[in-house]
């Protein structure tokens, strides 16, 4: 076997056991609180030592950040794929708030624990999990095309995925030519960290399909042509 045949096998391995981790933390939430979930327990779940485990994370929360990361990469997928060829840029939109609503349902209402967990992080916590080519080939293993050459890869954020489809509803003249983006963008990004703000602040549960379902129209409209 040549030497970069065994990196990417090498590649392969970590990016495998990295999920299984994930995935298994992801189980446990459906379970019991995430403040509850031990490394112990994710560990003896999994078959690896504690020691194993801090090669891939951390810390606990660090999971949350390479969640993230699988989050995004499932988003800009989608998004690609020939169901949204002939798709408006209004539904594109729309499928990001209906995408985490369902991955809402399947965690047992944790994405807004997972959105708290987005606006406290900082950035030294994203540098510290990287998201690797090798991930996203073991996550999307048909999909090379998007990333062919990079080791590591640097995701769209949801805000960048919000600008990407606007400027394209400029330019196929689905949204007007003078909308203000970065205002829009604003009001986007801020109706879908609003379900965790509300219960932050005022102490109620918001689902968020009908907090999406209510407002995203409200500030889409205006910018249609």
């Amino acid at each position: 076997m040549n030497k970069s045949n065994h990196q990417s096998l090498r590649d392969f391995k970590f990016a495998q056991t990295r999920f299984n981790i994930l995935q298994t933390f992801l189980d446990l939430i459906i379970k019991k609180d995430y403040e509850t979930v031990t490394v112990d327990e994710i560990c003896n779940l999994v078959r690896i030592s504690r020691g194993t485990f801090f090669n891939y994370f951390p810390t606990k929360e660090h999971i949350y950040t390479f969640y993230g990361h699988c989050f995004c990469a499932k988003l800009l997928v989608a998004l690609k794929t020939e169901d949204f060829e002939k798709s408006t840029c209004f539904d594109k939109i729309k499928y990001i708030f209906d995408f985490t609503v369902k991955e809402d349902q399947k965690y047992a209402n944790q994405m807004p624990l997972y959105i708290s967990h987005i606006l406290r992080r900082d950035i030294y916590i994203i540098k510290e999990v990287e998201y690797t080519r090798a991930d996203f080939i073991y996550q999307f293993p048909n999909r090379q095309d998007l990333f062919p050459d990079k080791a590591k890869i640097d995701l769209p954020t949801v805000g960048d995925l919000f600008i990407d489809l606007l400027k394209e509803g400029i330019e196929t003249k689905e949204f007007k030519a003078d909308i203000d983006i970065k205002k829009v963008v604003f009001n986007l990004l801020s109706l879908y960290f609003s379900p965790y703000i509300i219960y932050k602040f005022m102490r109620q549960e918001c689902p968020l399909e009908e907090v999406y379902t209510s407002l995203l129209e409200e500030i889409i409209e205006p910018i249609r042509n």
